[in-house]
């Protein structure tokens, strides 16, 4: 018995009274809204296991008891990155593509329009072959993905699909939710919808120095309620820091792009790799060189708070304009437990944008906090309540690093080899003398 048919055959039943279907509707909803697809996700151990039992099917031509489900599961694991390009499964996976052309099973042809879009690549042999079959099957698909081919006709076709969904995207206030209310139950699966990610991006990249369009990516990226998209994240995150690799948006901006930037994806001075690892080193170096000067300005304002001293005016100057004239690389800020509390109650170290370390010598230095610069070779190291500066030589094995979790303020005064300074007469041209 084929395929088809054995299926066929489990599909006759004779239709029950049905309730009011308000509230099946809104069930529905709920269910599809927590399991957005309706083909199971299989875990990695099982999959190949799984693809060897519908492959023994076809080698004997026996599809007496097989279940619905066992194909479309299957199906996913057949058509994932690691084996939908592997020659020995070639044949099973025409045999698919063969029976979504003559399947009258809306749930079967449902599945595998699911697997299409989630193993979707635009250049690849599985894709045009799926596409292709479902084109054929397009009578026979459920309501659901018929709609989704009235919303996107060119949904089908390879080459346009994930431009075709991009260009409506352009167009929405709220592409989540409008992309859900179109029939798209998660729009940041992977396979179709990352590549319509990424067309949008690449459309809305030359808007991105205007604030509505940051406001409506940020949206995009971390909609109200949901976890924030990863794949394709790099990319974003290049095109919003691409307008100000040689010059800064407005100081509210400035603060809107890496709140939003740091906060949904973490620091990348102590969050390595993730999507920042997608980001190219020109960008790089703007999100870095906004978060120097975040930090010098925060810790010069919080210890400002904790310490009544009138050095603070003029520290803030000179610190401020060494960053504004490109002359500090990177800065880091070693907080004491004063004032700790005080840059949490502004709101830093949580989920906050900006990240700091802890200054844990105790006794008379129990209330120093520390900024941590690197300067070219240098390593600067500035202090509250009489701290010397200290510059170190980045070369030397016991200079201190920068984003670290905890310093001692006196073990680095006594670390040997340091060049330090109090604050008394021009210590601010003996800094830029020894940098």
């Amino acid at each position: 018995m084929s395929l088809s048919k054995s299926l066929a055959e489990k599909g006759r039943f004779v239709c029950p009274a049905l309730p009011a279907p308000n509230n099946l509707i809104s069930r529905t909803e709920r269910i599809l809204s927590r399991w957005p697809d309706i083909v199971a996700n299989p875990p990695e151990k099982d999959r190949e296991r799984l693809v060897a039992i519908v492959r023994e099917h076809l080698e004997h031509d026996d599809w007496d008891g097989t279940r619905l489900s066992l194909m479309t599961t299957a199906a996913r694991a057949l058509f994932d990155q690691d084996r939908r390009g592997r020659p020995e499964l070639a044949e099973l996976r025409d045999f698919y593509c063969r029976e979504v052309r003559v399947s009258t099973r809306p749930a079967f042809l449902g599945g595998l329009f699911s697997v299409y879009m989630e193993s979707f690549d635009a250049t690849a042999d599985h894709t045009r072959q799926l596409a292709a079959a479902l084109v054929e099957a397009k009578g026979r698909l459920g309501a659901r993905w018929r709609a989704l081919i009235e919303s996107v006709p060119d949904i089908l076709s390879p080459d346009v699909a994930a431009d075709a969904i991009a260009r409506k995207m352009v167009s929405m206030d709220d592409p989540w939710n409008e992309l859900r209310r179109m029939g798209f139950r998660n729009p940041h699966a992977p396979g179709l919808m990352n590549a319509a990610h990424l067309a949008y991006v690449g459309r809305i990249g030359p808007h991105l120095n205007k604030r509505g369009e940051m406001e409506r990516l940020f949206d995009w990226l971390k909609p109200e309620g949901q976890q924030a998209k990863t794949a394709g994240a790099g990319e974003a995150i290049s095109a919003l820091l691409g307008h100000w690799v040689s010059r800064n948006p407005s100081p509210e901006d400035l603060g809107y792009l890496t709140e939003n930037t740091v906060g949904i994806y973490g620091d990348p001075r102590v969050q390595r790799g993730g999507v920042w690892s997608a980001v190219p080193p020109d960008r790089m170096e703007v999100i870095l060189r906004w978060l120097t000067g975040e930090n010098i300005r925060f810790f010069l304002d919080v210890v400002s708070a904790v310490e009544d001293s009138h050095m603070w005016e003029p520290r803030r100057t000179f610190w401020l304009g060494l960053h504004q004239r490109g002359r500090i690389d990177a800065a880091w800020v070693a907080f004491s437990e004063l004032a700790e509390k005080e840059a949490r109650r502004r709101g830093a170290g949580g989920r906050g944008t900006l990240k700091f370390g802890l200054q844990t010598a105790g006794y008379s230095r129990t209330n120093t906090s520390l900024l941590v610069l690197k300067i070219g070779r240098k390593i600067v190291v500035e202090g509250s309540h009489s701290y010397k500066v200290h510059i170190f030589d980045e070369t030397s094995q016991r200079a201190p690093t920068l984003y670290q979790p905890r310093y001692d303020c006196e073990a680095i005064r006594l670390i040997p080899g340091a060049k330090a300074k109090s604050h008394n007469g021009d210590w601010q041209g003996w800094v830029v003398e020894n940098i």
